[in-house]
């Protein structure tokens, strides 16, 4: 198993009560416990560490683990915006996918600009399945539903550099909402 994943799935496991601390130490190989309170923190910092030394793998575990800990309200997309913005512009990683499906989940008017810059990076050399990328960076803003992603999926619907198939994608989603949502400042 990859270092990584089972650092994650210890320390998932402890902060859901599924190991008591001294098997938690043991496993993670701790000389000193922190609370389980902390994991966000961890979590965090492990997510930093990764964009730091640029390991794709490191950020592919902990960013499923933030995103669970930012879809429970456990974090604040703006305690980890910093190292969001240097995943989702890097190429040192091929995560883009899936950190789009996540932003999708979450629907957070937060990531509006986010997603709008992953939905045109498909057309940047680098991004594996960018199309797949892009739709689900559209379904996002269509989820999201504010005036805002109204506006950014109007560029989507208009851009004549994107192929029929998203721009139809765009208009889909401008007509599938309402876009009555308030934006986040």
């Amino acid at each position: 198993m990859d270092k990584y994943l089972e650092e994650v799935i210890l320390l998932s496991k402890w902060y859901n009560k599924e190991l008591t601390d001294d098997e938690f130490l043991e496993k993670f190989k701790l000389e000193k416990i922190r609370y389980r309170r902390e994991v966000p923190n961890i979590a965090k910092e492990k997510l930093k560490e990764a964009c730091t030394l640029k390991n794709g793998d490191m950020m592919m575990y902990y960013s499923h683990l933030v995103f669970s800990l930012v879809f429970s309200s456990k974090i604040d997309f703006d305690e980890i915006k910093d190292s969001i913005e240097e995943i989702i512009t890097g190429n040192w990683h091929g995560d883009h996918e899936n950190i789009a499906g996540a932003f999708e989940d979450i629907a957070s008017p937060k990531t509006i600009e986010w997603v709008y810059y992953l939905a045109l990076a498909h057309q940047f050399e680098g991004y594996e399945g960018g199309l797949a990328m892009a739709r689900k960076c559209i379904h996002a803003l269509g989820k999201i539903n504010t005036p805002k992603s109204k506006e950014k999926l109007e560029l989507l619907a208009n851009n004549l550099n994107e192929t029929e198939e998203l721009r139809e994608s765009a208009k889909r989603e401008l007509n599938r909402h309402d876009f009555t949502n308030k934006d986040v400042e």
